[in-house]
């Protein structure tokens, strides 16, 4: 399920020896066609000297596959605040590094900078998604998910977390009990959960799969917003679900460096071959077309269940009725945002705690003082210290290194006189742009408790060791205005409120019910990277002890 994790090398190395038979066999062609027409010893020198030149150019663009957030950390530094390109196997980036800039993006209409045509070229959703062909400027297209997210979804908070909760208690049970015990004692300890259930443990640290078990709670979990609680209990689509993830990622990035003449067939038989896109859209179908029908049903006067799920709060938003088909295609696309940032910024942030352990006591007695009810009733708003410690590690370990990803569909042309072509894209540099001391205070330290409020700080804080490096930078996780892990302005996600609700939840329940530690320090950073995303190693180990006293 895993193995674009555990095999990444390998599938780097095939990624590479392709990259050198296409550069070999576009470049072939092209100088056959040039040496027709040399005239001289001179002619034949230079083209070959223009030969060397391009295919070292294009190796340094194939390069953005293994290094792309070292590539682009080295170019904003030398670019120093002005717009920088970095060539990549399919195209060029455009980056922008001011928020002056950052801001011109925004302000463009969809027909100018297209973050669907962005999203279009990097997920190939024809062939990762059932077929799922969206327009490159989706317009009103786009509402009906949007509010569903951003309001009926974060409105529905204080309903769904408590159930969110009991879940992920059962699934972290499983999989810490599974893991291997380190250094504990044979005798066992019956623990009472806050639900008045009991489970047993043999005392001591265990290490399970970190990375595997937040996927899995992150999929139980959205699955249960999105779909409704029946599917979860559907072995074969939770499968599915996770193997869907590293599936589009397989098929989208053999697809995307392919010439165009051999890329569509490929992309066929990908799809074809892993078929959990198929799972799933054959899974939902059904369904949708029943709450269709109830919906028209409900029309003309009839009683029908009541559902409170992402399915029925897209259908009520469409002013005109969409086929069950396009319902599936949104979802399918749904599901594959929600899972990926939500994960990797959870392992990341419990790395950290792993790291500095002594942020871990004043984060507790935060989340006691607010309590599980005040979190559920504001949606997941509370526990400011731990916001905070979440977006200090978002900040120095990002899931990606670009943001507000943008294709040019007309000229475009910022201040300055930089021009973006048309097809080209333009993008900012988040990951360099959060180690720059021109934007924060002592920005290569770690200050988890760099974001909380002044008035908190004093309450709570002053009489302790931490400090805020600059105050006034105060600003929540799931903030647009200072931070691009969300995307920019009118763009951003839609999502970010229950992703920053569900991240807190999972990481509110294992910082009170387990004491943690890193098996090996030393491997606290074991990741790798991938064009511009960050991904943890399933096997960076991590121990968990259950507490005596669970939360």
């Amino acid at each position: 399920m895993f193995s674009l994790l555990l095999e990444f090398p390998r599938n780097a190395i095939l990624v590479g020896l392709l990259g050198t038979v296409l550069i070999g066999a576009k470049y072939a062609k092209w100088s056959s066609q040039r040496k027709a027409g040399l005239k001289s010893k001179d002619d034949a020198f230079s083209l070959f000297e223009a030969l060397i030149l391009t295919i070292n150019e294009r190796v340094k663009a194939w390069r953005f596959l293994l290094k792309g957030p070292t590539l682009i950390a080295d170019a904003y530094k030398k670019a120093n605040g002005a717009p920088f390109l970095i060539d990549v196997p399919e195209n060029r980036y455009h980056f922008v590094s001011t928020w002056t800039h950052i801001g011109e993006i925004n302000a463009v209409p969809d027909t100018v900078l297209s973050l669907t045509a962005a999203a279009k070229e990097i997920l190939q959703p024809q062939y990762t998604m059932h077929k799922f062909d969206w327009d490159i400027s989706r317009g009103r297209d786009s509402v009906p998910l949007n509010r569903t997210l951003r309001t009926y979804l974060t409105n529905h908070l204080p309903n769904l977390i408590p159930k969110l909760r009991r879940h992920l208690r059962v699934i972290f049970d499983r999989h810490i009990q599974a893991g291997p015990l380190k250094n504990g004692m044979k005798r066992t300890q019956t623990y009472l959960r806050s639900d008045f259930s009991t489970y047993d443990f043999r005392l001591g640290f265990r290490s399970p799969k970190l990375f595997p078990m937040l996927v899995e709670s992150i999929a139980h979990s959205n699955i249960m917003s999105f779909f409704g609680e029946d599917l979860v209990q559907d072995p074969e689509f939770i499968k599915a679900g996770v193997g869907f993830i590293e599936n589009t990622l397989i098929i989208s990035e053999v697809v995307r460096v392919l010439p165009r003449m051999i890329a569509p067939a490929v992309g066929r038989f990908l799809s074809r071959t892993f078929n959990s896109q198929t799972i799933i859209f054959d899974t939902l179908i059904p369904i949708v077309e029943l709450r269709l029908e109830e919906r028209a049903r409900k029309k003309q006067g009839h009683d029908v269940p009541e559902h409170h799920d992402c399915i029925q709060w897209i259908i009520n938003g469409t002013t005109r009725p969409w086929a069950a088909e396009r319902v599936v295609h949104e979802l399918i696309a749904l599901w594959f945002g929600s899972v990926h940032i939500t994960s990797t910024t959870a392992c990341f942030v419990l790395h950290d705690l792993c790291l500095h352990p002594e942020y871990i006591p004043l984060i507790r007695k935060d989340i006691e003082r607010s309590g599980w009810e005040s979190f559920d009733q504001s949606k997941g708003q509370e526990f400011p210290l731990l916001d905070s410690f979440m977006k200090e590690s978002s900040r120095l370990n990002p899931v990606e290194a670009m943001s507000t990803r943008r294709i040019a569909l007309k000229p475009f042309e910022l201040s300055g006189g930089h021009q973006v072509p048309v097809g080209e894209w333009v993008c900012t540099a988040p990951g360099a742009m959060h180690r720059d001391p021109a934007y924060w205070a002592k920005a290569l330290e770690f200050h988890g408790f760099r974001f909380v409020e002044p008035t908190l700080y004093k309450a709570i804080l002053s009489a302790t060791e931490f400090e805020i490096p600059e105050p006034g930078k105060e600003s929540a996780f799931n903030e647009v205005l200072d931070w691009q892990l969300w995307g920019t302005g009118r763009n951003a996600c839609s999502g970010r409120f229950y992703a920053t609700a569900l991240a807190k939840t999972m990481l509110a329940l294992l910082i009170m019910n387990y004491d943690m530690k890193l098996a090996d320090h030393k491997r606290s950073k074991h990741s790798f990277t991938w064009r511009s995303f960050i991904y943890p190693y399933a096997s960076t180990p991590i121990l968990l002890k259950p507490r005596s006293v669970t939360f």
